[in-house]
């Protein structure tokens, strides 16, 4: 989670430095906007690579900690106790399945921005795919708010 910050925080110092120089209308070898643009957007791709890991980890680790409670609800833990924990486990779960949803959409998004698609595939992908990807992840983040 701390190196997928990093990377957020990087993209953010780039993408400002970026709308600084286009804004400014500073034209200077040293300081390409270009340069600063890709890196940013490089920092952003690899922020929501880790973030995506860092979720796979804690999904993987809910799904360890509820077969570890269900044997250890055999030798000592009362009926309750094991549905609170499997309730905790559960919201863990859903939070961050979630936040792996978000940021699947984001990486579309970003790879796009990347123009990962047009190396690879010889195409971008279309702006209102590309939307709908936005929408569909600000979607999933006020319904999680609710």
């Amino acid at each position: 989670m701390i190196s997928s910050r990093a990377f957020y925080s990087l993209y953010w110092l780039f993408d400002n430095i970026y709308i600084i120089l286009k804004y400014a209308d500073i034209h200077s070898d040293r300081f390409s906007k270009e340069k600063f643009r890709a890196l940013s957007r490089s920092c952003w791709l690899l922020g929501i690579a880790m973030f995506m890991i860092y979720c796979t980890k804690i999904l993987r680790k809910t799904y360890t900690d509820e077969s570890d409670l269900k044997v250890a609800a055999l030798n000592k833990m009362t009926v309750k106790q094991m549905k609170e924990n499997l309730q905790t486990i559960c919201n863990i779960r859903r939070e961050y399945q979630f936040y792996y949803a978000m940021a699947l959409s984001d990486l579309i998004i970003c790879l796009n921005e990347n123009n990962l698609p047009f190396l690879i595939l010889g195409k971008r992908i279309n702006q209102g795919v590309e939307g709908i990807f936005g929408m569909l992840s600000a979607m999933i983040y006020l319904y999680r708010l609710i």
